[in-house]
C-alpha cells in the first residue's frame, strides 16, 4: 500500500500522545480524547440539565425545554471558541432522537435514554464479535496509530493482550447496559440519569487509562522496534 494512501489515526483521539520518545498516556492527553473541556461539557452538560430539571419539576416539556437551550448555548459557545463544526453533529443528531423519542406519542421521559441503549449495544456487540472472529478491534486501532498495520497478527502475545482489553472495553459497554436497562425498566429516570453520566466520560476516561497500562509494553518501540522513531 503506498504510505500517503494509508488510512491516518490520530493518537490523541484515543488518549495516547506522540512524543519524540514514543507513546504516552497522561492528564492532558486524555482529556484531549474527548476533544479538552469544551468536549466534556458538550458531552456532559445536555445529560445533566435533563436529569436536574425531571429531578425539580418531574415534568417532560420543561425537561425537554431545559435541555434544548442548553443545546443552543453550547453550540453558540462551541462557535465562538473556533470549535470544529463536525465535532458538533453527533451530539446535536443524539440528543435530537433522544428528544423525539421521549416526545413521541407513545414516548415516555426515560426513553430520552434509549440512544445511549442501542450505542453501547452496538460498540459492545462489535467489539466481542472482533474477537470472536480473532481479529481484535483494539488491535487495529492501535495498529494502525503505532504504524504497524496488522503486522501485530504474527505475534500471539500481542494477539492475546489486544484480545484481553478489546475484552475489557465489552465489559465498559456491558456494564452500562446491566446498571442502566433495571433503571430504565423500574422508571427510576434520576437515578438512570445520574448513573449514565458517572458511567460516561470518567468511566470512558478510566478505561482508556487501564488500557494503556495494560498494552504499554506491547507497543513498546525499545521492547520490539514497531514504533517509528
Amino acid at each position: 500500500m503506498d504510505e500517503t494512501n494509508k488510512p491516518e489515526i490520530k493518537p490523541e483521539k484515543y488518549g495516547v500522545k506522540k512524543t519524540d520518545d514514543g507513546y504516552k498516556v497522561d492528564a492532558k492527553s486524555l482529556l484531549a480524547s474527548i476533544g479538552g473541556v469544551q468536549g466534556f461539557i458538550e458531552a456532559t452538560i445536555p445529560g445533566l440539565v435533563y436529569v436536574l430539571s425531571f429531578a425539580i419539576w418531574q415534568d417532560l416539556t420543561i425537561s425537554i425545554i431545559s435541555v434544548s437551550v442548553a443545546m443552543v448555548i453550547l453550540t453558540i459557545r462551541h462557535f465562538m471558541v473556533k470549535r470544529p463544526a463536525s465535532a458538533l453533529v453527533g451530539p446535536i443528531l443524539g440528543i435530537a432522537l433522544a428528544i423525539y423519542l421521549a416526545r413521541r406519542p407513545e414516548g415516555q421521559a426515560r426513553d430520552f435514554y434509549l440512544p445511549g441503549f442501542w450505542t453501547n449495544a452496538a460498540y459492545g456487540g462489535a467489539l466481542l464479535l472482533s474477537v470472536i472472529a480473532r481479529f481484535p478491534l483494539i488491535g487495529v486501532i492501535v495498529g494502525f496509530m503505532t504504524n504497524q498495520g496488522l503486522s501485530w497478527r504474527k505475534s500471539r502475545r500481542k494477539v492475546r493482550f489486544f484480545n484481553l482489553v478489546t475484552m475489557l472495553w465489552v465489559g465498559l459497554f456491558a456494564i452500562r447496559l446491566l446498571v442502566q436497562v433495571p433503571l430504565y425498566l423500574a422508571n427510576d429516570i434520576v437515578t438512570l440519569g445520574f448513573t449514565k453520566i458517572a458511567l460516561g466520560q470518567p468511566f470512558f476516561l478510566l478505561m482508556i487509562w487501564i488500557s494503556w497500562l495494560l498494552l504499554r509494553k506491547v507497543v513498546s518501540s525499545e521492547q520490539d522496534g514497531i514504533l517509528d522513531k
